[in-house]
């Protein structure tokens, strides 16, 4: 494999990493090359992908699932490698990508927080990365939401940069 990565107006084209980090784009590539192109490999589904590249069991949550919360959340403390994805009918993809989401598209589910909103009450929080680097949600809890505090940007771990990565709340899930 050589390490010619296709770019868009000199960034990858596809996923961005943090930083200098290049095995994000390597690991990609080498992906795309198994599979015969990243067309191929567009839209994919996460668990096939995870099991694929670690060789681990996987198994797929649906969010109807009245224990989302608690199993997403003991995941989280094992430090499973965890993803979510926006599936789309021909009517929901502009829908989605009013809300700042991207239809058939798989996203990092990095972690999940409770924090007190202004009022008092407990959300229960998402926090998101899209693999790509941008298109951000829109909705409550976005980086520029009404909704957060500063006691809650500080429990969440928010910070406020155009890097993919954001809150979604339970319900909005």
């Amino acid at each position: 494999m050589d390490d010619y990565i296709p770019c868009w107006k000199n960034d990858p084209a596809f996923s961005k990493a943090h930083g200098n980090e290049l095995w994000v784009l390597l690991l990609e590539k080498a992906w795309a090359k198994l599979h015969g192109s990243y067309e191929r490999i567009e839209a994919g589904f996460a668990e096939n992908v995870l099991r694929d590249l670690t060789g681990a069991p996987t198994e797929v949550v649906e969010t109807s699932d009245e224990k989302l919360w608690e199993r997403i959340t003991t995941a989280d403390q094992k430090n499973w490698i965890m993803a979510a994805s926006a599936g789309s009918t021909g009517a929901s993809v502009e829908a989605l990508e009013k809300l700042g989401l991207i239809g058939n598209h798989s996203y990092g589910l990095i972690g999940c927080v409770a924090v007190n909103d202004r009022f008092g009450d407990e959300i229960k929080l998402f926090k998101l990365r899209n693999p790509w680097g941008d298109f951000e949600w829109k909705g409550e809890w976005s980086d520029d939401s009404d909704c957060w505090t500063p006691e809650s940007k500080k429990v969440a771990g928010w910070t406020d940069e155009e890097d993919g990565t954001f809150f979604m709340c339970l319900e909005d899930l």
